[in-house]
C-alpha cells in the first residue's frame, strides 16, 4: 500500500468518526474524577435526556464507586446540555448517596464541557460533593 493511500484512508477514517451522528435515546456515561476529601470518584451512570427549546434536560442515575475508605453508592443527578456545535456545555446537580460514609446523602453538583461527536462525548468537569471539590473527565456513548 503506498504511503497516499495509507493516507487517504486515515483522511476518510477520521471523517466517518468525527461526522455527527444522531444520538439515540439513552446515555451511558463514566467519569473519574479527584476528590479534594482526600480521594477519588468513579461513576458509571444511564441517562435520559429530553429535547427542550435550545437545550437537553433529563436524569442521570447509575453506581459510584469512592476511594480512601472505599465506599459504593447511588449517583442521582439532574443533567442539562446546551449544544455549541462540535461542543457542548453541562451542568448536572443531585444527590449521591455514599452507604458506608457519614452523611450518607451528599449533595452533588458539577459544570463541564467537551467534544460531542454525535454519538460520544468527550469531556471535562468540576464542581463540588459534600465537604470537597471534584476534578474530572466523563466520556458518554449514546444508546
Amino acid at each position: 500500500m503506498t504511503r497516499r493511500t495509507r493516507w487517504a484512508l486515515a483522511l476518510v477514517a477520521v471523517l466517518v468518526v468525527l461526522h455527527p451522528r444522531t444520538a439515540g435515546a439513552f446515555e451511558v456515561s463514566g467519569g473519574a474524577a479527584y476528590w479534594t476529601e482526600n480521594s477519588a470518584a468513579f461513576s458509571v451512570t444511564l441517562g435520559k435526556l429530553f429535547d427542550l427549546a435550545g437545550f437537553k434536560l433529563g436524569p442521570r442515575v447509575g453506581f459510584a464507586y469512592v476511594t480512601s475508605p472505599n465506599s459504593v453508592g447511588i449517583p442521582a443527578d439532574l443533567v442539562a446540555r446546551f449544544g455549541l456545535g462540535t461542543f457542548y456545555i453541562e451542568g448536572q446537580a443531585g444527590a449521591w448517596f455514599l452507604f458506608s460514609r457519614d452523611p450518607v446523602v451528599r449533595f452533588h453538583a458539577t459544570g463541564g464541557g467537551g467534544l460531542d461527536l454525535g454519538v460520544v462525548r468527550l469531556g471535562v468537569e468540576a464542581g463540588y460533593l459534600h465537604n470537597g471539590g471534584l476534578f474530572g473527565a466523563r466520556v458518554s456513548f449514546s444508546l
